[in-house]
């Protein structure tokens, strides 16, 4: 081959080289679609009203609460399982709170404790004037 024919094989091999398409670029990596995070079953059990279970649940009774709070504490428990008889209970503390235990029993057998925080009424309380 000539120069001639050489000159025109590298000039159409530039031209033409220079006109390729270069690759196209990688497409990005997906972005992954976030799943709802995935319902748990509640338990019946935890759907239960825990209050006046332990002394971490207890029933704060109020401190203007009549009659020593014997009252509230009868018609809350009346309000919960309807009627009952008394079978036991007592006063304690735990660090610098006072509570009532209380337990009853339902007219079908059913036996029940109940804690009630009794601290702000025990505290209001005040000796009767001496007659």
């Amino acid at each position: 081959m000539d120069t001639k024919r050489w000159t025109v094989a590298i000039a159409a091999t530039a031209v033409l080289g220079g006109c390729a398409t270069q690759p196209p670029a990688p497409a990005p990596a997906p972005v992954p679609v976030p799943q709802p995070a995935a319902q748990t079953a509640t338990p019946a059990a935890a759907l239960v009203d825990h209050a006046g279970d332990s002394i971490e649940t207890a029933v704060t009774v109020p401190a203007d609460a009549a009659n020593g709070g014997w009252n509230f504490t009868n018609d809350w428990i009346f309000d919960r399982i309807g009627k009952f008889r008394r079978t036991g209970g007592g006063t304690g503390m735990a660090g610098q709170r006072r509570y009532n235990v209380v337990e009853v029993e339902t007219p079908k057998g059913d036996h029940y404790k109940f804690f009630f925080d009794i601290t702000e009424n025990w505290n209001r309380w005040t000796p009767p004037p001496p007659q």
